[in-house]
């Protein structure tokens, strides 16, 4: 008889948004991405095994799924060991879980040096050589966190409701353009440059604006990195 497959449901619980993804055998079943809201448990498929990675802390979220799943994994924090990865961070606990996974994911696509650059709520840019050396990073504020920073901080910089950005780095016509076009004009300027100081690393880009900037770079999108270094823990049997 064959075996049955293990079916594992994967939460990536970033700043703002909820992604999840149901797998077995290491292929999507399901998956979906929401804001946070009380019922959204509610709505999740049923697992063999729950992981979360959680980059700030979710009290009620945490209570709910561990009332709803059995043989939770919650991450907050990096594991101390991993066979693939060796901390640069005198106190590991510090890196942040989403960085982390996303190198462990982007570990399994290469054995090559990597970069990789996640453009969510920050925009990340962290260091993975061959020997699987984490080389330390960049963060900056993302677009919508650098965005938000201007308009509450400064008199004149405001989001005027008759106004749109778009996706162009051209100049802006009007402040919302111009807000828009520099921020992108700025994250793409400093991932083209940190991808041009270490030409043997292989970039990669994922994140909710990682689509756009990877486009723009002429660089390799991978939406799922995050999932992907959960996956790969589950793949090692580490729980």
């Amino acid at each position: 008889m064959p075996v049955k497959s293990v079916s594992v449901l994967l939460i990536d619980a970033g700043n703002s948004r909820f992604k999840w993804q149901l797998r077995a055998a290491g292929q999507v079943l399901q998956q979906g991405v929401a804001g946070y809201a009380d019922s959204l448990t509610e709505t999740l498929p049923a697992a063999d095994k729950v992981m979360v990675a959680a980059v700030r802390h979710h009290e009620l979220l945490q209570q709910r799924l561990q009332q709803q799943a059995s043989g939770l994994v919650w991450l907050s924090e990096p594991l101390l060991q991993h066979p693939a990865f060796r901390h640069c961070y005198a106190d590991p606990a510090r890196l942040g879980v989403d960085r982390w996974l996303a190198m462990l994911g982007a570990r399994r696509l290469t054995e090559k040096p990597l970069l990789v650059i996640d453009a969510g709520t920050a925009l990340t840019i962290d260091l993975l050589d061959a020997d699987n050396q984490h080389q330390g990073g960049y963060i900056v504020p993302g677009q919508g966190l650098a965005a938000q920073a201007l308009f509450s901080s400064t008199e004149r910089v405001r989001q005027y409701l008759d106004e749109a950005g778009g996706d162009a780095i051209t100049p802006g016509r009007d402040t919302l353009g111009c807000v828009t076009a520099g921020l992108k004009y700025q994250a793409l300027a400093m991932v083209q440059t940190v991808v041009a100081e270490y030409p043997q690393y292989v970039p990669l880009v994922t994140g909710g604006d990682g689509e756009w900037l990877a486009r723009q770079a002429g660089l390799t999108f991978k939406a799922d990195l995050i999932m992907d270094g959960m996956d790969s823990l589950y793949a090692l049997d580490l729980f």
